[in-house]
């Protein structure tokens, strides 16, 4: 059951990533360039589905979620690390997995590239590094490094008035949103709903097997690794076979929308996008998680670390694009100077 349920969820969720254009470096990236919400309205909805199902599934003793311990410097330099890499990768790990199946080559070089770098700092050269920033760790009173813990509330009524407190206004700013326009493939809502569900989805899939985490790329990344080169196959697990699913998902919705073509860029993008890639997988393996281990399902249970890190991975996003939109900026004015000044570009 554990193969086919797993490609089954990975084929709907790179279905659903590609016709939504869910990229969480493009969510964070938009939000400061362009003020374009779209796409952190779709994260938000997802997260805020995910935050209250979670918690019906822990309540009703279907799921016992696995929460990090609060590797706080971990948390904020992989955070950071991951954010700025998956800027320079073109997009963040469940962005470059899903661009793979759409033909995008510079998407598969950074995949190779997010691979060597979870390899690296899990269990490869970096490894004492991870270890490092993950040994200082914040413990509290309550248990376990979530905001339930932190606030001090044990039941489950302060449980859950909490997270009405947390849900409340974040739906009242999404039921603010303009109407959309101009859209190509699916909008917000349905892409938040869509993914969203099936991040629930995996939750139960997971338990079922006795995993107790929903949806990740960096784990199951690192295990299929791992087997690829020692054969060692104690880390895979339903998600595992997710990840092969989500570029293949991904290609039938690029070809059924006539999307699905080769694209290779220029030789020094491609290199950047390797070294986004190989960025992004350090970061991630620092961090315990990605924009999907930590800012849906870890966020989902109000883990801290979770929190932390998705905070970073959105602060390392914004001074990556900073940086290279003042580049930017500053070529094209070195270009527009050039042409004003006769015989200054030849």
């Amino acid at each position: 059951m554990i193969i086919p349920a797993g490609i089954a969820l990975g084929l709907l969720l790179g279905y659903s990533l590609q016709r939504g254009g869910y990229c969480m470096n493009s969510a964070f990236r938009s939000f400061y360039l362009e003020k374009d919400k779209s796409l952190v309205r779709a994260w938000l909805v997802v997260l805020l589905m995910n935050i209250i199902g979670v918690r019906l599934l822990t309540d009703i003793g279907a799921v016992s979620p696995l929460v990090a311990p609060f590797f706080w410097p971990a948390a904020i330099v992989g955070g950071f690390v991951f954010g700025m890499g998956m800027v320079i990768a073109g997009g963040c790990a469940s962005g470059t997995y899903y661009r793979c199946g759409r033909g995008m080559l510079g998407s598969m070089a950074a995949l190779i590239g997010f691979v060597i770098g979870t390899a690296v700092l899990d269990g490869g050269a970096g490894f004492p590094l991870q270890q490092a920033l993950r040994a200082p760790v914040i413990q509290l009173a309550g248990g376990e490094a979530t905001l339930f813990s932190l606030f001090g509330i044990e039941t489950s009524l302060g449980r859950w008035i909490l997270i009405g407190a947390l849900a409340v206004p974040a739906l009242l700013w999404l039921m603010r949103a303009p109407q959309q326009k101009f859209l190509i493939g699916w909008g917000w809502r349905r892409t938040g709903l869509v993914v969203g569900s099936l991040a629930l989805v995996a939750w139960v899939l997971s338990a079922m097997v006795g995993r107790n985490f929903g949806l990740s790329f960096t784990q199951p990344t690192v295990a299929l690794t791992r087997f690829v080169i020692s054969g060692d196959s104690s880390g895979i697990s339903v998600v595992s076979y997710m990840v092969v699913g989500v570029p293949i998902g991904a290609f039938l919705a690029a070809k059924a929308a006539g999307e699905a073509v080769l694209r290779l860029p220029d030789p020094g993008r491609f290199m950047r996008q390797f070294g986004g890639g190989l960025t992004m997988g350090a970061g991630a393996s620092i961090a315990g998680g990605c924009n999907i281990g930590h800012s849906i399902t870890g966020a989902s249970t109000l883990g801290i670390t979770a929190l932390v890190s998705t905070a970073f991975i959105m602060l390392g996003c914004w001074v990556m694009t900073g940086i290279i939109y003042r580049s930017e900026q500053q070529s094209m004015k070195r270009i527009e100077l050039a042409l004003k000044v006769p015989g200054g570009i030849q």
